[in-house]
């Protein structure tokens, strides 16, 4: 249940973060905005010294009294801290944060006047990518820059968010502000999975939202870890399961297309979670030779089969090559299905 004295309830799960959790904590008290706000750390059971550097920060900042903690009974994961947050928070708005990275002095500010200017259900800043040592980077994912934009009445967002096959809006949770009601109404809840967590809520509240506001400010510094799924490039070993999980949640992505059957953007939708699942097998590929056990070639066709029958596909009106393109991919023999998503690959640069 919300509290009337609370506006904002910036959401941190915590574990294993002792090297980046001062800056990303210091960033929360320090905001510029002049509201009641609290910031709700969720201790997911490290044994580093994060908790320690927060409850420093708790004792030491002038509203380091504004930090509340709740230690899980065990670890649990980022999806399940997520879940706890929008069962404890407080404010009218809840605002998540992933504890490495860091947020602009006046973010919380910006976002908070939009959402109220305009009673919006969510408002999106723009994210700056950066590497450990603060240098801007690019982010392969696509352009996190927004432009102004109000969004509102129903199927607004999700329109926008699925206009073409290019990336327009980030399905990542974090950086977005959300009215707590909406999201108690609406049953929201984190599935569990080990990774991206975020991507599946995000996708899955985008066609629910009827009054959203996009920001150009930046207002979010998203950290790209040299050891995160995100950036294996730079990794010597990659764990089979871990692409396995990353391929479950795109595969998640592509079943609830199915419910979008009756959108204008379906058409649009359907390509767009298939080039997305396209560009997991291609990093995967890029990176076959670090993954234990071995990638096999009949789950990377398997991951490319397309949700929706050829029948369909072919009374499309925007994106029927490109969506029939997918389905062959998905429906050839594991050898000759890897064998073309290498050779475009490899076209396009992914490979």
């Amino acid at each position: 249940m919300t509290n009337n004295n609370i506006q904002i309830t910036v959401g941190m799960p915590v574990y294993g973060v002792e090297k980046y959790i001062h800056k990303s904590i210091m960033s929360v008290l320090d905001q510029s905005i002049d509201c009641n706000m609290e910031i709700l750390v969720i201790d997911d059971c490290g044994t580093d010294h994060s908790m320690d550097i927060i409850r420093d920060c708790q004792a030491s900042h002038p509203k380091g009294n504004i930090i509340r903690i709740i230690r899980q009974p065990q670890n649990m994961g980022c999806w399940a801290a997520r879940n706890k947050i929008l069962d404890e928070a407080k404010g009218k708005y809840i605002f998540l944060i992933d504890a490495d990275d860091y947020l602009s002095p006046d973010a919380l500010g910006k976002l908070y006047n939009a959402a109220e200017e305009h009673q919006a259900e969510a408002v999106y800043g723009s994210v700056v990518s950066v590497d450990e040592a603060g240098k801007p980077v690019v982010f392969s994912i696509g352009d996190m820059k927004l432009p102004h934009k109000l969004l509102i009445g129903e199927d607004q967002l999700a329109s926008y968010a699925n206009q073409s096959i290019r990336p327009t809006l980030y399905n990542f949770i974090w950086n977005v502000l959300l009215r707590t009601d909406f999201l108690k109404e609406k049953q929201l809840r984190f599935k569990e999975t080990r990774f991206a967590d975020d991507i599946i809520f995000e996708t899955d509240m985008q066609p629910l939202i009827t009054r959203a506001v996009l920001l150009p400010d930046d207002t979010y510094y998203y950290v790209l870890r040299a050891g995160s799924l995100s950036n294996y490039h730079k990794r010597e070993h990659i764990d089979l399961d871990e692409i396995k999980q990353y391929i479950w949640v795109y595969s998640y992505l592509k079943e609830q297309t199915r419910k979008l059957k009756d959108k204008s953007y379906y058409e649009t939708r359907c390509a767009k979670v298939m080039k997305f699942m396209y560009h997991v097998v291609c990093g995967a590929i890029k990176n076959q030779d670090k993954i234990q056990p071995t990638l096999t070639n009949k789950i990377i066709r398997d991951a490319m089969k397309h949700p929706i029958g050829l029948s369909e596909l072919i009374s499309f009106k925007r994106y029927k090559y490109i969506n029939i393109g997918f389905w062959t991919i998905g429906a050839l023999p594991p050898i000759l299905s890897v064998w073309i998503i290498k050779a475009i690959g490899k076209w396009k640069h992914l490979v």
